[in-house]
């Protein structure tokens, strides 16, 4: 598999995608002076609390303002000022993480359970329960993992191991867990003395970190044609995520130019290079085609089928149809059971592409055998699990439409690009 991340930058506009085999995965669009704020972390003061909607409403920043969800567990967020340890009341400065950014007429939303991201672990402030990616299958990997963690587990927080972790040596899991507790430490000590509303830690763009949250052996190469980008991504994974160190790592295919700038990591998984060559990087990618094919309502199949995929306000709607196969053909039963796991398998990857979420509901073809669609279901659930993001299959209607959720996160791939258009 030769897995990229492409980055390129055109009139103030980042587009960039998750490659595998020059295929896309995963595509984002943003304009570079759009800050997101997605996991930054504030001393955020509490306005007011608004019991009848279990929640809470908090000032940020320079006249900013977000919504925060009051923890079900009782687990309080860490506060920064003193009193009132039992519960939340208006005045508290408490320290929170950005989860959502705004949408529309909605304000960001925050979550007291402050996390410390790294490319194998994470730190969580808020739930400090500590645990192995249920990812991990391997028991004996589970136990070195965790074994691995418990040193450096301490009262104020939990660490929960992250897949990517699975079979990374020790020494290099040490390495990251000393670099994230001195974040801890040094985000405590700033918080102690900081002022209300005042902003603790910005998160790098997405276009930076997308790299760290990728499997180690699913990325080999981020390749950018930005020289300021590509400063960004040197300086940033030079924290421990990846080792970068000039070498005499040879030049990819796609660049023959003995100028191409490249960084190459110590385990030799993945490379930073910059591309300098006459051929815009964007056409070498394809990119304008697979953005334009990615906003298109229909998405045809090998078999002759489609799909229409039709975001909603409310949900996304997708519909399975069978095109010119009819159900007068010998065997309709089968051919319609193959076609609709053709369909699952191009489902799967259109909602990882076009990062689409929420509730989804499919249409599938119409199959009279049951086991024919509880065989779907669980070949849909399986083509989920590839995905990075959480993506369940809930269940088949008595209609016959079949429901899943997928965790929101980041806009959708159809709003990050009408946000782009509409600031040019």
């Amino acid at each position: 598999m030769n897995n990229k991340l492409i980055i390129t930058e055109t009139s103030g506009v980042i587009r960039y995608g998750y490659f595998r085999d020059g295929i896309p995965v995963e595509l984002y669009c943003e304009q570079k002076e759009q800050e997101s704020l997605v996991g930054n972390i504030y001393a955020a003061r509490v306005e007011r609390v608004a019991d009848g909607i279990d929640g809470a409403f908090l000032e940020i920043g320079q006249n900013g303002k977000c919504y925060y969800r009051l923890p079900k567990s009782g687990q309080q967020p860490v506060k920064l000022s003193p009193g009132h340890e039992d519960r939340l009341y208006g005045g508290d400065i408490i320290l929170v993480q950005i989860t959502k950014d705004a949408v529309k007429t909605k304000l960001p939303v925050a979550d007291g359970n402050v996390s410390l991201t790294g490319k194998y672990f994470v730190l969580t402030l808020g739930d400090r329960r500590s645990g192995v990616s249920k990812k991990i299958r391997n028991i004996r990997e589970r136990k070195r993992l965790s074994a691995v963690a418990d040193t450096y587990i301490k009262d104020e927080y939990g660490i929960v191991v992250r897949t990517n972790a699975e079979g990374v040596a020790e020494e290099e899991l040490n390495k990251e867990l000393t670099a994230l507790t001195a974040r801890y430490q040094a985000l405590m000590k700033k918080a102690a003395f900081s002022e209300a509303r005042s902003l603790l830690y910005r998160e790098p763009p997405c276009y930076i970190t997308l790299g760290k949250e990728l499997p180690a052996a699913e990325l080999n190469e981020i390749v950018t044609d930005s020289p300021e980008i590509y400063e960004e991504l040197r300086q940033y994974y030079g924290d421990g995520c990846y080792e970068f160190s000039g070498g005499s790592a040879p030049l990819p295919s796609h660049s023959k130019n003995p100028a191409a700038c490249q960084q190459k990591s110590s385990n030799g998984i993945c490379r930073i290079t910059l591309y300098t060559d006459a051929y815009p990087l964007e056409k070498l990618y394809r990119l304008d085609h697979f953005y334009e094919t990615a906003l298109q309502k229909t998405v045809w199949l090998p078999s002759g089928g489609s799909l229409v995929i039709e975001p909603t306000e409310a949900m996304v709607v997708i519909d399975v149809n069978s095109g010119s196969v009819t159900k007068k053909k010998k065997h309709a039963d089968k051919i319609f059971y193959e076609m609709n796991r053709e369909a699952a398998v191009e489902i799967a990857r259109q909602l990882r592409l076009r990062n689409l979420s929420g509730i989804i509901l499919i249409d599938f073809i119409n199959m009279e055998k049951k086991e024919q669609r509880q065989e779907l279901l669980a070949f849909l659930a399986e083509e989920c699990k590839k995905d990075r993001v959480n993506c369940q299959v809930i269940d088949m209607t008595a209609l016959g439409l079949v429901e899943m959720i997928r965790s929101k996160g980041r806009k959708p791939l159809h709003e990050q690009m009408r946000d782009a258009r509409n600031s040019c």
